[in-house]
């Protein structure tokens, strides 16, 4: 009997291009470098504003979620003084909306990126050209990504890009590798998608050692209640290391993953610069009781690079506390999807399989698991629960065949 090991069976289906594409992103070392602002990266001055996902083809498919925040987004920028002008004037074109990670940004949920904003940036060490930016998490209650008109967040977005972007600043003098500090939040039971405690409290942790200050009552509290703010960070790490493998002809890794609410779309090695896109699927799990009867959008996030890299729904079998929580929703194969999906063993995820392969899906016929949350389609509610979405194989086909793979 032929005994194959796991490394092996990772790479039996590898080709020569995927091998190629796979060994540039082992190589990248993503670092917290500092902040910037979004205006510093896209100096054009132009009325822009940047979501998550493919780019909208139609104007009036924008789901109302998202709708809200680009307005608050043009509103907190002075362009507009009410919602409801903000909404007229993007409807109108006067104000232009295109995909975050067209502009090496990821923004999280129903997000919005504006100039004025402040970004994180993630750089690789063995490349400090490449560079990926997210916006800072927003914590657990003011959020333009859960979709709402909170009369709040205003206020909240300038205290975050002006007093704690600048606590920020002071004290990230040197770079933050980001790379052990995935691998202990998934010793400690992160998935570093759906729950991300753990890695949240080491990067709070670091911040505040290196601020030598007395820190900020507001500050402290906001990054002791932040349990979701190394997400944004792990999103641009995964942005980054995806991103290396672009431009190796005949590559089928996935560079780029994200959902809109209306659809969901990938990027594939081979033909960076090109989105693929399905109807965006739905999101399978339990809404909260408190918002029983309410419906979800579909699939929604930049957030699908972090699944797409290999964590997330990719690595339940050591995040004890979210598979329990989705295991009603699940596939009766979700903890072997990693090896069904994946391309190869990465150091830098403690020896975990990395890196999505189109190809791979296709011949295992499985595709990568997304955790994320479910936004309430109407735009009142927010989030409304939390869930899972099987990215269907079959789309995978229809990937190779549109890349001319």
């Amino acid at each position: 009997m032929l005994i194959v090991s796991r490394q092996e069976s990772l790479s039996m289906l590898l080709s020569a291009a995927d091998q190629i594409a796979f060994d540039r992103v082992s190589q990248c070392r993503p670092q917290w470098t500092g902040m910037c602002r979004v205006n510093e990266v896209l100096p054009d001055q132009s009325k822009r504003l940047l979501h998550a996902g493919p780019p909208f083809k139609l104007i009036d498919t924008i789901p109302a979620p998202v709708m809200n925040s680009l307005c608050v987004g043009a509103v907190w920028e002075g362009w507009a003084e009410t919602n409801d002008q903000a909404k007229q004037m993007i409807l109108q074109g006067e104000i232009c909306v295109e995909p975050a990670q067209d502009h090496s940004i990821v923004v999280p949920l129903a997000g919005v990126v504006s100039p004025s904003m402040q970004l994180m940036v993630v750089a690789d060490a063995n490349n400090p050209g490449a560079r990926k930016y997210s916006v800072l998490n927003e914590g657990m209650v003011h959020c333009t990504r859960l979709g709402k008109l909170d009369p709040e967040l205003q206020a909240h977005l300038s205290w975050l890009n002006s007093s704690l972007s600048g606590w920020i600043t002071t004290g990230l003098t040197q770079p933050i590798d980001l790379l052990p500090v995935i691998a202990a939040a998934l010793a400690d039971g992160d998935d570093c998608h759906g729950r991300t405690i753990a890695g949240s409290a080491l990067i709070a942790a670091q911040l505040k050692q290196a601020n030598t200050g007395t820190i900020p009552t507001d500050v402290n509290e906001f990054m002791d209640g932040a349990m979701a703010f190394a997400l944004n960070l792990w999103m641009a790490a995964s942005s980054l290391m995806m991103s290396a493998a672009e431009a190796v002809e005949g590559a089928s890794l996935i560079t780029k993953a994200a959902g809109n609410g209306y659809e969901f779309g990938v990027q594939v090695a081979a033909k960076p610069g090109h989105w693929i896109t399905m109807p965006a699927p739905e999101i399978k799990g339990a809404v909260e009781e408190v918002h029983a009867g309410l419906n979800a959008l579909g699939a929604i996030g930049d957030s699908a690079v972090v699944d797409f890299i290999g964590l997330g729904g990719q690595v339940l079998n050591s995040a004890p506390a979210s598979y329990e929580g989705l295991k009603a929703y699940l596939p009766e194969d979700a903890l072997g999807r990693p090896d069904k999906a994946l391309t190869g063993m990465l150091s830098g995820f403690g020896s975990r399989p990395a890196m999505t392969s189109a190809r791979q899906v296709v011949e295992n016929q499985a595709g990568p698991m997304v955790l994320l949350g479910m936004i309430e389609s109407r735009g009142e509610a927010g989030r409304i629960g939390g869930g899972v979405v099987d990215v269907p194989a079959e789309f995978f086909r229809h990937v190779l065949n549109e890349a001319g793979l």
